[in-house]
C-alpha cells in the first residue's frame, strides 16, 4: 500500500462499504482496497448487481450489495456489519442538486445508525461562495460536507439524531479521465480535433481518478492521522499548452488544437450543465481551489503526471475518438 505496513488501524480485516463502486471513482477505491485482503473486506454498493462492472468486482473478491440511495432501509442493510465507509454521490444522472444532497444525507444517516467508525467522503468547496454563481454538481457536495460536520459535532436536533461519526473529506480537482468522457476532443474536420477547456491561459490542478483509490486506501490505513481532516488531492497543475502538446505527441496521426474557449462563451452552450461547468472552471483556475501535491504524493507515491497517464490511456482514448 501507499505507506508500507505501518498502520494505526485495528488488527484484522475491516469491512469497508464502497458507494458508487461501479463508477470511475468508486471502482478505483474498491480495487485499491481489494488489493489488500488482509486489511480490508470490501462491500460494493450498486443498484445493478448483475452489471458487468459489478461482476468484475465480485471476481476480484468484493461482496456485491444491492441498495438505492433513495431507499434508507436498503442503505441500512448495505452498511450493516461494516466498520468504515467510502461515499461518493453522483449529480449528473438526474442533474438535480437537491436529490444528490438528500441521497448523501441518507447514506450518512445509515452510517451513523450502523456505528461506522470512519467515513471518507468525496466532497467539495461551495463554489458559489467564491465565483458568485452556482455550480450544482460541486455545491451539492459542499452541502453534504456541512451535514457530515454537523453530525460529527453532534449538533442538537441534527437529522441523524445519534452520536457523531469520524470522517475524512477528500476534494478532487479536474479528472484526467474527463478527456475520454465529457471533455473528450471533438472532431473539427478529418484528422483535426479541438480540446475545448475554458482555461483562458490559466492553469488548474488535475489528477487521474485511478490514482485516488490508493490515496483513500492509505487514509483508511491511517484513520487517526487523517480523522477530521479535509484533504485536497492533485497530481500537479495542468495548462492547455501541456494538454495539446501531450495529445499531439501521443496521437501523431491526428492534430489537436486549443480553440481558446472562454468561460463566458462556454456557459452559453446549449446543453444542461453548461453554466455549472463554466463556474467549475472559474473556480478550478482561481486561488480558492487549494490542493496539496506533497500530501497526495505521501498518500500515493505512484501518483501519475498527465503525460504518464496519457501514455497509458492511449488505447481507450483512441477508441473514443474513433466514434466521431
Amino acid at each position: 500500500m501507499g505507506c508500507g505496513s505501518s498502520s494505526d488501524a485495528p488488527e484484522g480485516p475491516r469491512t469497508v462499504v464502497v458507494f458508487g463502486a461501479t463508477g470511475l471513482l468508486g471502482s478505483s477505491v474498491a480495487r485499491a482496497l481489494l488489493e489488500d485482503p488482509f486489511r480490508f473486506k470490501v462491500k460494493c454498493v450498486t443498484r445493478r448487481s448483475s452489471s458487468d462492472k459489478a461482476r468484475k468486482l465480485a471476481e476480484l473478491g468484493a461482496i456485491i450489495c444491492t441498495a438505492d440511495l433513495d431507499d434508507p432501509k436498503s442503505l441500512e442493510r448495505a452498511v450493516d456489519g461494516a466498520d468504515t465507509m467510502f461515499l461518493t454521490t453522483h449529480y449528473w444522472e438526474d442533474k438535480n442538486k437537491e436529490k444528490e444532497v438528500i441521497r448523501g444525507l441518507n447514506a450518512i444517516d445509515a452510517a451513523v445508525h450502523a456505528n461506522i467508525r470512519h467515513l471518507v467522503f468525496n466532497g467539495s468547496e461551495l463554489v458559489k461562495k467564491y465565483v458568485g454563481r452556482e455550480c450544482a454538481h460541486l455545491d451539492s457536495k459542499a452541502g453534504i460536507e456541512e451535514y457530515i460536520r454537523e453530525v460529527a459535532n453532534i449538533v442538537p436536533g441534527s437529522r441523524a439524531g445519534r452520536a457523531g461519526i469520524t470522517y475524512t473529506i477528500i476534494r478532487l480537482p479536474f479528472w484526467y479521465e474527463n478527456f475520454f468522457t465529457i471533455f473528450k476532443p471533438h472532431k473539427i474536420k478529418h484528422g483535426v480535433y479541438a480540446i475545448a477547456l475554458p482555461l483562458e491561459d490559466n492553469d488548474m490542478e488535475a489528477i487521474s481518478v485511478e490514482d485516488v483509490g490508493e490515496c483513500v486506501a492509505t487514509i483508511f490505513n491511517k484513520p487517526k492521522l487523517y480523522a477530521g481532516k479535509t484533504i485536497g488531492l492533485t497530481a500537479g497543475r495542468l495548462t492547455m499548452k501541456a494538454v495539446v502538446e501531450g495529445f499531439n505527441k501521443q496521437f501523431s496521426n491526428r492534430k489537436f488544437e486549443d480553440p481558446k474557449i472562454r468561460c463566458k462563451d462556454f456557459e452559453r452552450f446549449q446543453f444542461v450543465g453548461a453554466k455549472d461547468l463554466a463556474a467549475m472552471f472559474d473556480f478550478f483556475t482561481s486561488d480558492h481551489c487549494v490542493r496539496d501535491y506533497k500530501l497526495t504524493k505521501k498518500l500515493n507515491s505512484d501518483i501519475r503526471s498527465f503525460d504518464k497517464w496519457l501514455y497509458h490511456s492511449r488505447e481507450i482514448i483512441d477508441e473514443e475518438l474513433k466514434k466521431d
